[in-house]
């Protein structure tokens, strides 16, 4: 019957057995025996350890998967040492691999250590020498410190691929001063020079504001630009200095400005406003210097509850 041994058992075996001489001293039961042994002790010397310092494999081991058979496998019970280990040469490795689709992202180490996701924006906010260098798509979302909808900011895609921003709050400034509404902004404004050359305005700054006619000395007719009204229920205030000099600060004349005439609806005409200059003389005057700031409501805007009217 074989018996296992070690490699340094048998190499003794074999030098006692099979003695180098021709005296007919080698039976063939000395031949046999050893070789049972040795391919009895081949598992055993192979995992014996000696594989690492006296005969350890030179070549790569293959092993081959048999269709049908369950064999071809590596069964690594007590761990597996990787040498070649980053960090730990002599660490034993117990835990399978569970595949990379497998792997949960909360079991891995120092997630929260240092900046170990340089791709993502870092969560302080504040990263010396990284910042976005790209668009950031938010979607249909809002941004808020609640995680609520409804709640915060939103960008809105329209169909003429701009986007509107909705704010579903104030606007509360360092001072505590706040606005809450779009209607506290003027939706058009208007500064022009009706003593210019060949009696033609000079527009000096504007917004919202679509053509400047004069009509005749001290009457103009201003055009706004589309869509800037709801109605023709703006509130307009004027001012003008009534005289054609502004080079000192006695360049002004007693007036009135008077906002006559509101027309257009849009759908078929643009909606202007008849502007005049009259001095205290009762002359009209193509004034140097004249000022026009108009509020009202845009389309599909509205200011809430009506306030309550109270008569004699």
């Amino acid at each position: 019957m074989a018996t296992m041994k070690s490699s340094g058992d048998l190499l003794a075996s074999i030098s006692s057995d099979l003695a180098d001489n021709n005296a007919g001293l080698i039976s063939a039961e000395d031949v046999r025996h050893n070789m049972e042994d040795t391919v009895f002790s081949i598992n055993r010397i192979i995992a014996s350890g000696d594989t690492d310092i006296k005969y350890p494999f030179y070549n790569n081991v293959r092993i081959k998967h048999t269709e049908g058979v369950g064999g071809g496998r590596i069964i690594a019970e007590s761990g597996i040492i990787f040498p070649n280990g980053p960090l730990n040469t002599t660490l034993l490795q117990r835990e399978p691999y569970p595949g990379a689709g497998q792997v949960s992202h909360n079991d891995l180490a120092d997630l929260t250590e240092g900046d170990p996701h340089t791709q993502y924006v870092a969560i302080s906010g504040v990263k010396a020498g990284r910042v976005m260098t790209g668009n950031l798509a938010i979607g249909n979302n809002w941004i808020n410190a609640s995680g609520n909808d409804s709640m915060g900011i939103k960008f809105a895609p329209n169909a003429d691929a701009t986007e509107d921003i909705l704010v579903s709050g104030d606007f509360t400034f360092g001072d505590n001063s706040k606005i809450n509404t779009g209607h506290a902004v003027a939706k058009a404004w208007l500064n022009f020079d009706a003593s210019g050359v060949g009696n033609v305005p000079v527009i000096n700054s504007y917004y919202n504001i679509d053509q400047v006619e004069r009509l005749d000395t001290g009457k103009f007719r201003i055009t706004f630009t589309s869509g800037v009204f709801l109605n023709n229920y703006y509130t307009a205030v004027a001012t003008s200095n009534s005289t054609t000099a502004s080079g000192s600060k006695e360049d002004f004349d007693v007036n009135t400005v008077g906002l006559v005439l509101r027309q257009g609806d849009d759908a078929s005409a643009l909606r202007t406003l008849t502007y005049v200059i009259q001095n205290k003389a009762g002359q009209y005057v193509d004034s140097q210097i004249n000022d026009l700031v108009c509020f009202g409501y845009g389309p599909l805007t509205s200011s809430g509850t009506t306030p309550t009217v109270v008569g004699l």
